[in-house]
Protein backbone atom coordinates (compact mmCIF):
# COMPACT_ATOMS: atom_id res chain seq x y z
CA UNK A 1 0.00 0.00 0.00
CA UNK A 2 0.92 3.98 -0.24
CA UNK A 3 3.37 4.61 2.45
CA UNK A 4 4.21 0.62 3.19
CA UNK A 5 0.93 -0.59 5.64
CA UNK A 6 -2.59 0.84 6.95
CA UNK A 7 -1.08 3.12 9.32
CA UNK A 8 0.81 5.37 6.50
CA UNK A 9 4.32 4.95 8.28
CA UNK A 10 6.52 4.46 5.53
CA UNK A 11 8.56 2.40 7.79
CA UNK A 12 9.41 -0.71 5.66
CA UNK A 13 11.64 -3.54 7.72
CA UNK A 14 13.20 -4.38 4.17
CA UNK A 15 16.51 -4.30 4.27
CA UNK A 16 18.63 -2.84 1.03
CA UNK A 17 21.98 -3.71 -0.34
CA UNK A 18 24.44 -1.64 1.10
CA UNK A 19 25.52 -0.32 -2.39
CA UNK A 20 22.79 0.10 -5.12
CA UNK A 21 23.03 0.36 -8.92
CA UNK A 22 20.64 1.94 -11.04
CA UNK A 23 18.85 -1.09 -12.91
CA UNK A 24 16.48 -0.01 -14.75
CA UNK A 25 14.28 3.79 -15.72
CA UNK A 26 11.73 4.64 -17.42
CA UNK A 27 10.31 8.38 -18.60
CA UNK A 28 6.50 8.35 -18.44
CA UNK A 29 3.96 11.29 -18.77
CA UNK A 30 4.18 13.88 -16.57
CA UNK A 31 1.86 13.61 -14.21
CA UNK A 32 -1.11 16.41 -14.69
CA UNK A 33 -2.60 17.02 -10.55
CA UNK A 34 -6.36 18.27 -10.29
CA UNK A 35 -5.35 21.38 -8.12
CA UNK A 36 -3.18 24.14 -7.86
CA UNK A 37 -3.01 24.40 -3.85
CA UNK A 38 -0.44 22.41 -2.15
CA UNK A 39 -3.09 21.00 0.63
CA UNK A 40 -4.98 19.38 -2.12
CA UNK A 41 -1.95 17.83 -4.54
CA UNK A 42 -2.68 14.36 -3.45
CA UNK A 43 -1.21 13.29 -7.48
CA UNK A 44 1.34 16.03 -7.67
CA UNK A 45 3.51 12.46 -8.97
CA UNK A 46 3.31 9.05 -9.30
CA UNK A 47 2.80 7.06 -5.98
CA UNK A 48 5.24 3.48 -6.56
CA UNK A 49 3.43 0.28 -5.12
CA UNK A 50 5.17 -2.85 -5.11
CA UNK A 51 3.82 -6.31 -4.38
CA UNK A 52 6.39 -9.70 -5.15
CA UNK A 53 8.12 -9.08 -8.65
CA UNK A 54 5.50 -6.45 -9.89
CA UNK A 55 5.17 -2.65 -9.64
CA UNK A 56 2.06 -0.53 -9.83
CA UNK A 57 1.35 3.33 -10.70
CA UNK A 58 -1.78 5.42 -11.18
CA UNK A 59 -1.60 7.32 -14.39
CA UNK A 60 -4.02 11.07 -13.61
CA UNK A 61 -2.95 12.01 -17.37
CA UNK A 62 -3.50 8.36 -18.89
CA UNK A 63 -6.41 7.54 -16.85
CA UNK A 64 -4.90 3.70 -15.76
CA UNK A 65 -3.06 1.35 -13.56
CA UNK A 66 -0.12 -0.40 -14.79
CA UNK A 67 2.12 -3.49 -13.82
CA UNK A 68 5.40 -3.72 -14.64
CA UNK A 69 8.45 -6.03 -13.99
CA UNK A 70 10.34 -5.03 -11.42
CA UNK A 71 13.63 -6.47 -12.57
CA UNK A 72 13.42 -5.32 -16.08
CA UNK A 73 10.43 -2.45 -16.22
CA UNK A 74 9.10 -4.60 -19.08
CA UNK A 75 5.68 -3.23 -19.02
CA UNK A 76 3.40 -6.27 -18.21
CA UNK A 77 -0.67 -4.71 -18.25
CA UNK A 78 -2.60 -1.68 -18.07
CA UNK A 79 -5.84 -1.33 -17.18
CA UNK A 80 -8.10 2.42 -18.39
CA UNK A 81 -10.71 3.96 -16.76
CA UNK A 82 -13.65 6.49 -17.86
CA UNK A 83 -11.35 8.72 -15.86
CA UNK A 84 -8.22 10.04 -13.93
CA UNK A 85 -6.84 7.64 -11.28
CA UNK A 86 -5.49 9.93 -9.00
CA UNK A 87 -4.48 7.91 -6.34
CA UNK A 88 -2.35 4.87 -5.61
CA UNK A 89 -3.32 1.56 -5.78
CA UNK A 90 -3.90 -1.05 -3.10
CA UNK A 91 -2.20 -4.43 -3.61
CA UNK A 92 -3.20 -8.09 -1.36
CA UNK A 93 -3.67 -11.28 -1.98
CA UNK A 94 -2.41 -10.97 -5.40
CA UNK A 95 -5.30 -8.39 -6.57
CA UNK A 96 -5.07 -4.49 -6.73
CA UNK A 97 -7.42 -2.24 -5.71
CA UNK A 98 -7.93 1.40 -7.17
CA UNK A 99 -10.74 3.80 -7.64
CA UNK A 100 -11.25 6.65 -10.42
CA UNK A 101 -12.92 10.24 -11.24
CA UNK A 102 -14.97 7.55 -12.67
CA UNK A 103 -17.04 6.60 -10.00
CA UNK A 104 -16.49 3.58 -9.90
CA UNK A 105 -13.83 0.85 -7.40
CA UNK A 106 -11.84 -1.65 -9.42
CA UNK A 107 -10.08 -5.11 -8.07
CA UNK A 108 -8.11 -6.36 -11.22
CA UNK A 109 -5.52 -9.26 -10.93
CA UNK A 110 -2.12 -8.59 -9.92
CA UNK A 111 -0.73 -10.86 -13.22
CA UNK A 112 -3.33 -10.24 -16.02
CA UNK A 113 -4.76 -6.98 -15.48
CA UNK A 114 -8.03 -8.67 -15.78
CA UNK A 115 -11.15 -7.55 -14.34
CA UNK A 116 -12.05 -9.44 -11.25
CA UNK A 117 -15.07 -7.18 -9.57
CA UNK A 118 -16.18 -3.54 -10.69
CA UNK A 119 -18.06 -1.64 -7.22
CA UNK A 120 -20.20 1.65 -8.88
CA UNK A 121 -19.70 4.02 -5.62
CA UNK A 122 -22.09 6.73 -6.87
CA UNK A 123 -25.72 7.01 -6.79
CA UNK A 124 -26.33 7.65 -10.78
CA UNK A 125 -24.64 8.43 -13.94
CA UNK A 126 -24.59 12.44 -13.63
CA UNK A 127 -21.21 13.91 -14.62
CA UNK A 128 -19.89 16.91 -14.54
CA UNK A 129 -16.28 19.18 -15.59
CA UNK A 130 -13.85 18.44 -12.36
CA UNK A 131 -10.54 19.92 -12.93
CA UNK A 132 -10.69 20.27 -16.46
CA UNK A 133 -11.74 16.19 -17.42
CA UNK A 134 -15.20 15.34 -17.58
CA UNK A 135 -15.77 13.12 -14.62
CA UNK A 136 -19.00 11.76 -11.98
CA UNK A 137 -20.00 14.54 -9.49
CA UNK A 138 -19.18 11.66 -7.31
CA UNK A 139 -14.65 11.06 -8.31
CA UNK A 140 -12.85 8.37 -6.01
CA UNK A 141 -10.56 10.77 -4.18
CA UNK A 142 -10.53 9.28 -0.81
CA UNK A 143 -7.42 7.04 -1.12
CA UNK A 144 -7.85 2.80 -0.97
CA UNK A 145 -7.03 1.34 2.80
CA UNK A 146 -6.76 -2.54 3.25
CA UNK A 147 -6.70 -4.39 6.37
CA UNK A 148 -7.79 -8.17 7.44
CA UNK A 149 -9.33 -9.04 3.93
CA UNK A 150 -11.90 -5.65 3.83
CA UNK A 151 -11.06 -2.83 1.72
CA UNK A 152 -11.83 1.21 2.63
CA UNK A 153 -12.68 4.78 0.40
CA UNK A 154 -14.51 7.35 -0.01
CA UNK A 155 -16.23 9.06 -3.03
CA UNK A 156 -17.74 12.41 -3.45
CA UNK A 157 -16.14 15.89 -2.69
CA UNK A 158 -18.59 18.53 -2.28
CA UNK A 159 -20.79 17.58 0.71
CA UNK A 160 -24.02 19.13 -0.21
CA UNK A 161 -23.94 16.36 -3.49
CA UNK A 162 -23.49 13.52 -1.32
CA UNK A 163 -20.26 12.14 0.36
CA UNK A 164 -20.13 8.13 0.59
CA UNK A 165 -17.68 5.86 2.39
CA UNK A 166 -17.82 2.39 1.88
CA UNK A 167 -16.09 -0.52 3.35
CA UNK A 168 -16.03 -3.73 0.78
CA UNK A 169 -15.05 -7.63 1.14
CA UNK A 170 -11.73 -6.84 -0.72
CA UNK A 171 -11.98 -10.94 -1.95
CA UNK A 172 -15.71 -10.69 -3.27
CA UNK A 173 -16.55 -6.51 -3.72
CA UNK A 174 -19.42 -6.91 -1.98
CA UNK A 175 -20.87 -4.12 0.11
CA UNK A 176 -20.00 -4.15 3.95
CA UNK A 177 -20.77 -1.47 5.09
CA UNK A 178 -21.54 2.69 3.25
CA UNK A 179 -21.89 5.73 5.28
CA UNK A 180 -23.67 8.63 3.42
CA UNK A 181 -24.23 10.79 6.24
CA UNK A 182 -20.96 12.44 6.45
CA UNK A 183 -22.06 15.20 3.86
CA UNK A 184 -24.50 16.78 6.04
CA UNK A 185 -23.70 18.21 9.09
CA UNK A 186 -24.80 21.31 11.10
CA UNK A 187 -22.43 23.24 12.92
CA UNK A 188 -20.19 26.58 12.89
CA UNK A 189 -18.97 28.08 10.03
CA UNK A 190 -16.01 30.98 9.52
CA UNK A 191 -17.32 34.78 10.27
CA UNK A 192 -20.06 33.56 12.84
CA UNK A 193 -22.16 31.49 10.46
CA UNK A 194 -23.92 28.55 11.18
CA UNK A 195 -24.85 25.85 8.24
CA UNK A 196 -24.69 22.60 6.84
CA UNK A 197 -21.48 21.46 5.91
CA UNK A 198 -19.68 18.12 5.71
CA UNK A 199 -16.38 15.47 4.84
CA UNK A 200 -14.80 16.44 1.48
CA UNK A 201 -12.32 13.38 2.08
CA UNK A 202 -9.22 13.89 -1.08
CA UNK A 203 -6.19 11.91 0.32
CA UNK A 204 -5.30 8.51 1.46
CA UNK A 205 -7.47 6.70 4.26
CA UNK A 206 -5.52 5.22 7.27
CA UNK A 207 -6.36 2.95 9.82
CA UNK A 208 -5.94 3.91 13.74
CA UNK A 209 -6.65 0.85 15.40
CA UNK A 210 -10.34 0.85 15.73
CA UNK A 211 -10.26 4.30 13.00
CA UNK A 212 -10.82 4.94 9.98
CA UNK A 213 -9.53 8.26 9.21
CA UNK A 214 -10.42 10.29 6.43
CA UNK A 215 -8.21 13.35 5.11
CA UNK A 216 -10.74 15.84 3.73
CA UNK A 217 -9.47 18.08 1.39
CA UNK A 218 -7.63 21.40 2.98
CA UNK A 219 -9.83 20.40 6.70
CA UNK A 220 -8.80 18.41 9.15
CA UNK A 221 -9.23 14.63 9.07
CA UNK A 222 -12.43 13.12 9.94
CA UNK A 223 -12.50 9.71 12.04
CA UNK A 224 -14.93 7.01 11.53
CA UNK A 225 -15.76 3.75 13.43
CA UNK A 226 -13.51 1.14 11.98
CA UNK A 227 -16.84 -1.98 11.96
CA UNK A 228 -19.38 0.32 11.42
CA UNK A 229 -18.13 3.39 9.24
CA UNK A 230 -20.55 5.73 12.23
CA UNK A 231 -18.29 8.71 12.62
CA UNK A 232 -17.03 9.50 15.81
CA UNK A 233 -15.19 12.93 15.35
CA UNK A 234 -15.05 15.71 13.14
CA UNK A 235 -14.32 19.83 13.02
CA UNK A 236 -16.23 22.15 10.51
CA UNK A 237 -13.75 24.65 9.73
CA UNK A 238 -13.70 27.15 12.26
CA UNK A 239 -12.68 30.54 11.42
CA UNK A 240 -8.55 31.11 12.65
CA UNK A 241 -7.67 27.34 12.36
CA UNK A 242 -4.77 26.27 11.04
CA UNK A 243 -4.98 24.79 7.44
CA UNK A 244 -5.74 20.81 7.35
CA UNK A 245 -4.47 19.22 4.28
CA UNK A 246 -4.47 15.97 2.00
CA UNK A 247 -1.73 14.21 3.53
CA UNK A 248 -1.93 12.52 7.13
CA UNK A 249 0.31 9.40 8.19
CA UNK A 250 0.80 7.72 11.91
CA UNK A 251 3.87 7.83 13.85
CA UNK A 252 6.39 4.86 12.62
CA UNK A 253 8.18 2.43 15.66
CA UNK A 254 11.32 4.40 15.02
CA UNK A 255 8.99 7.88 16.52
CA UNK A 256 6.84 6.34 18.58
CA UNK A 257 9.64 5.26 20.66
CA UNK A 258 10.32 8.94 21.46
CA UNK A 259 7.18 10.16 22.05
CA UNK A 260 5.79 6.70 23.68
CA UNK A 261 2.30 7.04 21.98
CA UNK A 262 0.94 6.85 18.60
CA UNK A 263 -0.45 10.01 16.97
CA UNK A 264 -1.12 11.39 13.16
CA UNK A 265 1.62 13.63 11.66
CA UNK A 266 0.48 16.33 9.51
CA UNK A 267 3.57 17.65 7.28
CA UNK A 268 4.47 21.53 7.44
CA UNK A 269 5.29 21.80 3.74
CA UNK A 270 1.58 20.39 2.82
CA UNK A 271 -0.49 22.01 5.62
CA UNK A 272 0.61 25.36 4.42
CA UNK A 273 -1.66 28.14 3.62
CA UNK A 274 -1.12 32.20 3.15
CA UNK A 275 -4.19 34.33 4.60
CA UNK A 276 -3.77 37.79 2.70
CA UNK A 277 0.15 38.71 3.79
CA UNK A 278 0.40 35.94 6.50
CA UNK A 279 1.88 32.57 6.28
CA UNK A 280 -0.30 29.93 8.72
CA UNK A 281 1.27 26.45 8.90
CA UNK A 282 1.34 23.20 10.94
CA UNK A 283 2.84 20.07 11.34
CA UNK A 284 6.38 18.97 11.21
CA UNK A 285 9.15 19.51 8.45
CA UNK A 286 9.67 16.49 6.35
CA UNK A 287 7.54 13.82 7.10
CA UNK A 288 5.72 13.14 4.15
CA UNK A 289 9.05 13.04 2.23
CA UNK A 290 10.99 10.67 4.33
CA UNK A 291 11.42 6.91 4.43
CA UNK A 292 12.39 4.05 6.66
CA UNK A 293 13.76 0.64 5.44
CA UNK A 294 14.99 -1.31 7.72
CA UNK A 295 17.78 1.02 9.53
CA UNK A 296 18.38 3.17 6.90
CA UNK A 297 16.40 6.47 6.49
CA UNK A 298 15.86 8.48 3.00
CA UNK A 299 14.75 11.83 2.45
CA UNK A 300 13.50 12.88 -1.02
CA UNK A 301 14.92 16.67 -0.45
CA UNK A 302 18.56 15.37 -0.33
CA UNK A 303 17.87 13.92 -3.83
CA UNK A 304 19.84 10.22 -4.79
CA UNK A 305 22.77 9.98 -7.31
CA UNK A 306 21.72 8.89 -10.73
CA UNK A 307 18.22 10.68 -10.56
CA UNK A 308 17.88 13.94 -12.09
CA UNK A 309 15.19 16.30 -11.33
CA UNK A 310 12.86 16.75 -7.94
CA UNK A 311 12.08 13.62 -6.45
CA UNK A 312 8.43 12.60 -5.28
CA UNK A 313 8.57 9.60 -3.70
CA UNK A 314 10.71 6.62 -2.73
CA UNK A 315 9.76 3.23 -1.64
CA UNK A 316 11.59 -0.09 -0.46
CA UNK A 317 10.10 -3.34 -1.79
CA UNK A 318 11.85 -6.26 -3.39
CA UNK A 319 15.22 -6.03 -2.57
CA UNK A 320 15.12 -2.68 -4.15
CA UNK A 321 14.87 1.29 -3.90
CA UNK A 322 11.90 2.82 -6.41
CA UNK A 323 11.99 6.40 -6.86
CA UNK A 324 9.24 8.44 -8.64
CA UNK A 325 10.39 12.29 -9.97
CA UNK A 326 7.79 15.34 -10.59
CA UNK A 327 8.47 15.28 -14.04
CA UNK A 328 7.51 11.49 -14.50
CA UNK A 329 10.92 9.49 -14.35
CA UNK A 330 10.75 6.13 -12.58
CA UNK A 331 14.10 5.05 -11.37
CA UNK A 332 14.68 1.69 -9.71
CA UNK A 333 17.92 0.19 -7.95
CA UNK A 334 19.04 -2.81 -6.38
CA UNK A 335 22.08 -4.92 -5.96
CA UNK A 336 24.84 -4.14 -8.06
CA UNK A 337 25.12 -7.15 -11.10
CA UNK A 338 21.84 -7.29 -11.43
CA UNK A 339 20.81 -5.26 -14.22
CA UNK A 340 22.40 -3.36 -17.37
CA UNK A 341 20.48 -0.03 -16.15
CA UNK A 342 17.75 -0.34 -18.98
CA UNK A 343 16.10 3.30 -20.23
CA UNK A 344 12.54 2.84 -21.49
CA UNK A 345 11.62 6.21 -23.60
CA UNK A 346 8.55 8.32 -23.50
CA UNK A 347 6.07 8.10 -26.79
CA UNK A 348 7.38 9.80 -29.05
CA UNK A 349 4.91 12.00 -31.19
CA UNK A 350 4.46 11.19 -34.49
CA UNK A 351 3.31 13.80 -37.56
CA UNK A 352 0.37 14.54 -37.41
CA UNK A 353 -2.65 13.14 -40.05
CA UNK A 354 -5.82 14.06 -41.26
CA UNK A 355 -9.20 13.07 -42.28
CA UNK A 356 -11.84 14.96 -44.57
CA UNK A 357 -14.01 15.21 -41.14
CA UNK A 358 -11.35 16.77 -39.11
CA UNK A 359 -10.77 19.47 -42.03
CA UNK A 360 -14.45 20.38 -42.40
CA UNK A 361 -14.25 20.71 -38.86
CA UNK A 362 -11.57 23.31 -38.15
CA UNK A 363 -13.35 24.86 -40.86
CA UNK A 364 -16.64 25.62 -39.19
CA UNK A 365 -16.39 25.26 -35.73
CA UNK A 366 -14.14 26.85 -32.38
CA UNK A 367 -10.96 25.77 -31.79
CA UNK A 368 -11.13 26.28 -28.01
CA UNK A 369 -13.31 24.58 -24.97
CA UNK A 370 -15.08 20.78 -24.80
CA UNK A 371 -16.07 18.69 -28.07
CA UNK A 372 -17.72 15.49 -27.86
CA UNK A 373 -17.87 12.38 -30.40
CA UNK A 374 -20.63 10.56 -29.65
CA UNK A 375 -18.66 7.39 -31.31
CA UNK A 376 -15.23 7.19 -32.23
CA UNK A 377 -14.33 8.78 -35.21
CA UNK A 378 -10.62 7.55 -36.94
CA UNK A 379 -7.49 8.41 -35.20
CA UNK A 380 -6.43 11.23 -37.26
CA UNK A 381 -9.88 12.78 -37.00
CA UNK A 382 -8.41 13.51 -33.07
CA UNK A 383 -4.76 14.30 -34.29
CA UNK A 384 -5.42 16.56 -36.58
CA UNK A 385 -7.88 18.28 -33.99
CA UNK A 386 -5.45 18.07 -31.25
CA UNK A 387 -2.80 19.51 -33.12
CA UNK A 388 -4.08 22.35 -34.92
CA UNK A 389 -6.42 23.61 -31.44
CA UNK A 390 -7.03 23.76 -28.02
CA UNK A 391 -10.24 22.05 -27.89
CA UNK A 392 -10.53 18.90 -25.50
CA UNK A 393 -12.09 15.78 -26.88
CA UNK A 394 -14.07 13.66 -25.58
CA UNK A 395 -14.49 10.41 -27.42
CA UNK A 396 -17.31 7.94 -25.94
CA UNK A 397 -17.46 4.99 -27.98
CA UNK A 398 -18.98 1.32 -26.89
CA UNK A 399 -17.17 -1.33 -28.86
CA UNK A 400 -14.46 -2.11 -26.33
CA UNK A 401 -12.09 -3.48 -29.19
CA UNK A 402 -12.63 0.16 -30.80
CA UNK A 403 -11.68 1.78 -27.41
CA UNK A 404 -9.06 -0.57 -26.29
CA UNK A 405 -7.40 0.37 -29.76
CA UNK A 406 -7.93 4.32 -29.57
CA UNK A 407 -6.47 4.27 -26.28
CA UNK A 408 -3.37 2.61 -27.29
CA UNK A 409 -2.59 4.32 -30.15
CA UNK A 410 -3.17 7.68 -28.64
CA UNK A 411 -0.54 6.78 -25.81
CA UNK A 412 1.87 5.81 -28.36
CA UNK A 413 1.46 9.34 -30.11
CA UNK A 414 2.31 10.88 -26.65
CA UNK A 415 -1.69 12.29 -26.49
CA UNK A 416 -2.84 12.71 -23.03
CA UNK A 417 -6.41 12.07 -21.88
CA UNK A 418 -6.72 15.92 -21.07
CA UNK A 419 -6.21 16.41 -24.58
CA UNK A 420 -8.32 13.16 -25.62
CA UNK A 421 -10.38 11.30 -23.38
CA UNK A 422 -11.42 7.91 -24.16
CA UNK A 423 -14.70 6.64 -22.22
CA UNK A 424 -16.34 2.67 -23.03
CA UNK A 425 -19.84 3.57 -22.85
CA UNK A 426 -22.86 3.61 -25.02
CA UNK A 427 -23.10 7.41 -27.03
CA UNK A 428 -26.99 7.00 -27.12
CA UNK A 429 -27.42 6.85 -23.46
CA UNK A 430 -24.15 8.40 -22.27
CA UNK A 431 -25.37 11.46 -19.89
CA UNK A 432 -23.35 14.83 -19.98
CA UNK A 433 -23.74 18.54 -17.73
CA UNK A 434 -25.29 21.03 -19.31
CA UNK A 435 -24.45 23.59 -21.35
CA UNK A 436 -20.51 22.73 -21.53
CA UNK A 437 -19.87 21.51 -25.09
CA UNK A 438 -18.71 23.58 -28.09
CA UNK A 439 -19.36 20.80 -30.34
CA UNK A 440 -21.07 17.39 -30.07
CA UNK A 441 -20.49 15.37 -33.29
CA UNK A 442 -23.21 12.51 -33.11
CA UNK A 443 -24.28 10.10 -35.85
CA UNK A 444 -27.01 10.85 -38.55
CA UNK A 445 -29.16 7.84 -37.11
CA UNK A 446 -29.98 9.21 -33.86
CA UNK A 447 -33.23 9.47 -32.43
CA UNK A 448 -35.15 12.30 -32.01
CA UNK A 449 -35.39 12.48 -28.59
CA UNK A 450 -32.04 11.67 -28.24
CA UNK A 451 -30.87 14.47 -29.95
CA UNK A 452 -32.79 16.77 -27.89
CA UNK A 453 -31.11 15.19 -24.84
CA UNK A 454 -27.88 15.73 -26.03
CA UNK A 455 -28.62 19.23 -27.60
CA UNK A 456 -28.77 20.52 -23.87
CA UNK A 457 -24.91 19.77 -23.26
CA UNK A 458 -24.71 22.29 -26.13
CA UNK A 459 -22.82 25.30 -25.12
CA UNK A 460 -24.61 28.70 -25.73
CA UNK A 461 -23.72 31.67 -27.59
CA UNK A 462 -22.43 29.49 -30.84
CA UNK A 463 -22.03 25.94 -29.52
CA UNK A 464 -22.96 23.13 -32.52
CA UNK A 465 -24.90 20.06 -33.04
CA UNK A 466 -23.08 18.27 -35.99
CA UNK A 467 -24.19 15.10 -37.65
CA UNK A 468 -22.40 13.43 -40.83
CA UNK A 469 -25.04 12.89 -43.72
CA UNK A 470 -24.38 11.19 -47.25
CA UNK A 471 -24.40 15.14 -48.68
CA UNK A 472 -22.10 16.24 -45.87
CA UNK A 473 -22.54 17.97 -42.09
CA UNK A 474 -25.84 18.59 -40.89
CA UNK A 475 -25.31 21.42 -38.16
CA UNK A 476 -27.47 23.03 -34.97
CA UNK A 477 -26.45 26.00 -33.88
CA UNK A 478 -27.63 27.10 -30.11
CA UNK A 479 -27.54 30.72 -30.47
CA UNK A 480 -27.58 33.60 -28.20
CA UNK A 481 -28.44 33.31 -24.37
CA UNK A 482 -30.47 30.65 -22.46
CA UNK A 483 -34.22 31.18 -22.01
CA UNK A 484 -35.06 33.29 -18.76
CA UNK A 485 -31.32 33.68 -17.83
CA UNK A 486 -29.70 37.32 -18.03
CA UNK A 487 -25.87 39.15 -18.06
CA UNK A 488 -25.04 40.71 -14.70
CA UNK A 489 -22.77 44.25 -14.22
CA UNK A 490 -21.77 43.43 -10.42
CA UNK A 491 -22.04 46.09 -8.15
CA UNK A 492 -23.75 43.62 -5.61
CA UNK A 493 -27.07 44.91 -7.45
CA UNK A 494 -30.32 42.80 -7.81
CA UNK A 495 -30.17 40.25 -10.76
CA UNK A 496 -32.99 39.83 -13.17
CA UNK A 497 -32.41 36.39 -14.10
CA UNK A 498 -35.35 34.07 -14.44
CA UNK A 499 -33.48 30.82 -15.11
CA UNK A 500 -31.50 30.17 -11.64
CA UNK A 501 -33.82 28.08 -9.46
CA UNK A 502 -33.55 25.61 -6.74
CA UNK A 503 -32.48 22.84 -6.76
CA UNK A 504 -28.93 23.72 -8.12
CA UNK A 505 -25.97 21.26 -8.32
CA UNK A 506 -22.14 21.57 -9.13
CA UNK A 507 -21.54 21.87 -12.68
CA UNK A 508 -18.24 22.55 -12.61
CA UNK A 509 -14.87 23.31 -9.93
CA UNK A 510 -11.09 24.13 -10.08
CA UNK A 511 -8.98 26.39 -8.69
CA UNK A 512 -6.72 27.65 -11.26
CA UNK A 513 -8.80 30.94 -11.06
CA UNK A 514 -9.55 31.86 -7.91
CA UNK A 515 -10.10 35.17 -5.55
CA UNK A 516 -9.89 35.47 -2.03
CA UNK A 517 -12.30 38.16 -0.06
CA UNK A 518 -13.62 41.43 -0.34
CA UNK A 519 -12.43 41.13 -4.43
CA UNK A 520 -14.98 43.00 -6.37
CA UNK A 521 -18.03 40.90 -7.98
CA UNK A 522 -17.58 39.64 -11.33
CA UNK A 523 -19.53 40.24 -14.12
CA UNK A 524 -21.25 38.13 -16.31
CA UNK A 525 -20.95 39.17 -20.36
CA UNK A 526 -22.87 36.52 -22.55
CA UNK A 527 -21.34 33.36 -20.67
CA UNK A 528 -17.99 35.21 -20.02
CA UNK A 529 -17.08 35.99 -16.71
CA UNK A 530 -14.92 39.08 -16.02
CA UNK A 531 -13.28 38.51 -12.48
CA UNK A 532 -10.53 40.80 -10.79
CA UNK A 533 -8.70 40.14 -7.89
CA UNK A 534 -6.59 41.97 -5.32
CA UNK A 535 -3.11 41.84 -4.85
CA UNK A 536 -2.97 40.78 -1.53
CA UNK A 537 0.76 40.67 -1.28
CA UNK A 538 1.40 44.72 -2.13
CA UNK A 539 3.34 46.21 0.32
CA UNK A 540 2.09 49.57 0.18
CA UNK A 541 -1.04 48.50 1.64
CA UNK A 542 0.28 47.01 4.85
CA UNK A 543 -1.11 49.33 7.04
CA UNK A 544 -4.51 49.43 5.90
CA UNK A 545 -4.62 53.26 4.92
CA UNK A 546 -5.30 52.54 1.50
CA UNK A 547 -7.16 49.40 -0.09
CA UNK A 548 -5.30 46.88 -2.45
CA UNK A 549 -4.60 47.23 -5.60
CA UNK A 550 -6.30 45.45 -8.37
CA UNK A 551 -5.16 43.11 -10.88
CA UNK A 552 -5.74 42.90 -14.21
CA UNK A 553 -9.40 41.09 -14.75
CA UNK A 554 -9.29 37.20 -15.79
CA UNK A 555 -11.98 36.10 -18.44
CA UNK A 556 -13.48 32.75 -17.92
CA UNK A 557 -16.19 30.46 -19.45
CA UNK A 558 -18.87 30.34 -17.15
CA UNK A 559 -20.37 27.02 -18.10
CA UNK A 560 -17.08 24.88 -17.95
CA UNK A 561 -14.07 27.20 -15.90
CA UNK A 562 -12.01 27.42 -18.53
CA UNK A 563 -9.54 30.33 -18.50
CA UNK A 564 -10.19 32.23 -21.71
CA UNK A 565 -7.08 32.19 -24.15
CA UNK A 566 -5.13 35.54 -24.48
CA UNK A 567 -6.56 35.33 -28.32
CA UNK A 568 -9.61 34.54 -27.17
CA UNK A 569 -9.34 37.87 -24.55
CA UNK A 570 -8.14 40.05 -27.44
CA UNK A 571 -10.77 38.79 -29.94
CA UNK A 572 -13.40 39.95 -26.58
CA UNK A 573 -12.36 43.43 -26.08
Amino acid sequence: MWRYDFERTAESPQQLPDHLDLLWHRDLPPPQPAFNDIRLQFDRGYEPVVMGSRLFLASNSEDKVSAFDTNSGELLWQFFCNGPVRLAPAAWNSRVFFGSDDGNFYCVGADTGKLAWKFKAVPSERKLIGNKRLISVWPIRGGPVLKDGRIYFAAGVWPFEGVFLYCLDATTGEQIWVNDSAGHLYGQQPHNAVALGGIAPQGYLLINEGDLVVPCSNAYPGHFDLETGKLKEFKLPLAGRYPGGWYVSLQGKSEQKKTKRKSLLADIGVNVVRHEDRMRSEGNPEIRTTIRAGDRKFRFGEGFPGVEGEIYSMIAADNKLFISTVAGGIYVFGKAGEGAARHWPGAEPEPPGSSTLSAELLSTVSHYGYAVFLGAPELSTLHHLVTETDLHLIVVESEEARVEALRSQLLNLGIPRSRVAVSLEEPETFKMPPYFANLIFISDQTAVDSRERVFESVRPYGGKLISQTPSGLRTRVRTGSLPGSTNYQGDFTQSPDALVKAPLGVLWFDDTLGHFKRSPQPKIVDGIMVSTSKDWLDSSTRERTIDYRLLPPSFSDVYTGRILTEFETLTLK
